[in-house]
C-alpha cells in the first residue's frame, strides 16, 4: 500500500483520491468487523464490550496503531480486539464460536454487497467511475478498496494465529491449556509479522481473497449482462 502511494505522488489527483477512498473503506471495514464481535458477544450474554464503549461503529474506538501501520506498509493489518468475558456466555463453546466467526462473516457479507453494487453501477451507470473526474476516481477506488479489504480481512482473520479470529476458534475447541494455544499466545504476533515478509502469505491472500472476490464479480457481471 505504501509503495503504491509513493508511486502516485507524481499524480496529486490520483494520490488524494486513493487516500480518501482507502481511509473511507477502512473506516467501514474495521468498525463493522469489531462491532460484529461485540454484538455477537452481547447476544450471547456478555456486556463487556458495551460497558467499555466498544459496542459502536465509531472507527477510532476500534483502530489499533500497530495493525494500522502494518496495513499501510504491507497492505494487511488488524483492528483492536473487542474485549470479551467468556464467563458470561450462555452457551459455552457455541457462544465462543459465534463470537469468533462474527467478524469474518460480516466482512464477507459486506464484500459481497460491495461486489453487487460495483457491478450494478458499472453496468447501468458506468459514467459514475469515468465522467466525474476526481469524484469518479474516489468512487472507483472506494469500491475496489471495500471489496479487497473485506475479503482480505476475512481470509486473514481465519488464520489460526494469535490474536486473529481463527485462533479464537482453535482456542474454543482445544481449551486454554493446549500447547498450541499457549505457544501462539506467546509467539503468535511475531509469527504473523514473519509471515508478512514471505511470498507464501501473499499467495494465500491473492489466491483465496482475490480469487473469491474475482469469481463473485464475474458472476454478478454475467447476471447483469442479461438485462
Amino acid at each position: 500500500m505504501l509503495i503504491t502511494l509513493i508511486g502516485l505522488m507524481r499524480f496529486p489527483s490520483a494520490f488524494f483520491a486513493v487516500i480518501i477512498a482507502f481511509i473511507s473503506a477502512l473506516f467501514l471495514c474495521m468498525p463493522f468487523h469489531e462491532f460484529a464481535h461485540a454484538h455477537a458477544a452481547y447476544k450471547e450474554g456478555d456486556m463487556t464490550a458495551k460497558v467499555l464503549g466498544r459496542y459502536t461503529l465509531a472507527p477510532f474506538k476500534h483502530i489499533d496503531i500497530k495493525g494500522l501501520l502494518l496495513l499501510l506498509v504491507f497492505g494487511i493489518g488488524y483492528a483492536k480486539p473487542v474485549p470479551v468475558d467468556e464467563r458470561n456466555f450462555k452457551r459455552g463453546t457455541k457462544s465462543k464460536l459465534r463470537v469468533a466467526f462474527a467478524g469474518v462473516l460480516v466482512n464477507l457479507l459486506i464484500g459481497v454487497i460491495a461486489c453487487f453494487l460495483y457491478c450494478f453501477l458499472n453496468r447501468f451507470w458506468p459514467a459514475l467511475f469515468t465522467s466525474y473526474g476526481f469524484l469518479g476516481d474516489i468512487y472507483y477506488y472506494f469500491f475496489n478498496f471495500v471489496i479487497s479489504l473485506n475479503f482480505m480481512f476475512a481470509f486473514f482473520n481465519i488464520l489460526p494465529i494469535y490474536p486473529l479470529d481463527g485462533f479464537r476458534v482453535v482456542e474454543s475447541l482445544a481449551g486454554p491449556y493446549n500447547k498450541y494455544v499457549e505457544f501462539m499466545k506467546a509467539y503468535g504476533f511475531w509469527i504473523m509479522i514473519a509471515l508478512l515478509f514471505t511470498s507464501i502469505f501473499d499467495i494465500y491472500i491473492n489466491f483465496f481473497a482475490g480469487g473469491l472476490s474475482g469469481l463473485i464479480i464475474k458472476g454478478f457481471d454475467a447476471f447483469f449482462a442479461l438485462f
